[in-house]
C-alpha cells in the first residue's frame, strides 16, 4: 500500500482520474466482499482489488488484477 501520491500506469497507460484529469495516486487493497462468503463468515477469503485514490478529488478507482507500475511523483 502506497500513502505518498504517485504516477500509476496500467499496461504502460498513465492513470488519470476520470472526475478531475488528476494524474497522481494513493493505492491500497480493497476487498471485494460477496454475499454467500458474507454469510459464511468467510469475508477473508473474498477476492482483493487494487484501489487508486485520487490525490486531489479522492475519487476511488479499482483494478483487478492488473499489471499496474507506480513511478515517485
Amino acid at each position: 500500500m502506497s500513502q505518498h501520491p504517485q504516477r500509476v500506469f496500467v499496461s504502460n497507460q498513465q492513470v488519470h482520474c476520470p472526475f478531475c484529469r488528476y494524474h497522481l495516486f494513493s493505492q491500497r487493497d480493497i476487498k471485494l466482499n460477496s454475499t454467500g462468503m458474507s454469510l459464511l463468515g468467510l469475508d477473508w477469503a473474498n477476492k482483493s482489488a487494487t484501489g487508486l485514490i485520487c490525490g486531489q478529488c479522492g475519487h476511488v478507482q479499482m483494478f483487478l488484477e492488473p499489471q499496474i507500475r507506480c513511478e515517485p511523483a
